[in-house]
């Protein structure tokens, strides 16, 4: 563990609960074409569908953990992050990520909050493994999650038709023990 005394804590950003009041900001994010490029988001969310989405992902520990994630410098609301689709036999979940606030890109952030929220799922979710999918062509996170352990397990090729084409989606996993 490394110098951080909480297990929500990384060097430059906190992972804390999402609140009520953070859905405009989430609302402008995942409406915004450049932040939901790489992501699975398809269609404009309403508002009342991001207020949906903070009450369900408020209640932790039915299968899932879900955060807002703020700097810890100005305590800024910059993305979100989650461990889901939880496996209590197998001890694995999937993680998801978004860095909404775009003059934090570049900076960081993304590969703190990747390493906090693995620290977070082995450490005290008691998980062995944990997985994502990247699309093939986003090279930009799959150098982020390969820097801090993840390795390519496989490839679901055509899985995702996005913007007139079909795109790989690249499937990465990060046991115990592994990560950088």
């Amino acid at each position: 563990m490394g110098m951080s005394q909480s297990p929500f804590e990384g060097e430059l950003i906190r992972l804390r609960a999402r609140e009520p009041e953070d859905e405009p900001l989430l609302h402008q994010w995942v409406n915004d074409a450049e932040v939901t490029e790489f992501l699975s988001v398809r269609y404009p969310l309403s508002h009342g569908q991001e207020k949906a989405f903070i009450e369900r992902t408020s209640e932790i520990g039915y299968g899932y953990a879900s955060f807002g994630v703020e700097t810890i410098a100005d305590k800024k609301l910059i993305g979100g992050t989650s461990l889901e689709r939880m496996s209590a036999e197998n001890r694995t979940a999937v993680l998801g990520i978004m860095i909404g606030e775009k003059a934090y890109w570049d900076g960081g952030y993304g590969t703190d909050t990747m390493r906090t929220v693995c620290r977070f799922g082995f450490e005290t979710m008691n998980l062995h493994r944990i997985e994502l999918d990247v699309f093939a062509m986003n090279e930009r996170a799959r150098h982020v999650y390969e820097k801090i352990g993840f390795v390519v397990e496989g490839v679901r090729r055509d899985a995702q038709y996005r913007r007139g084409k079909y795109e790989d989606v690249v499937v990465m996993g990060l046991l115990e023990g592994e990560m950088r």
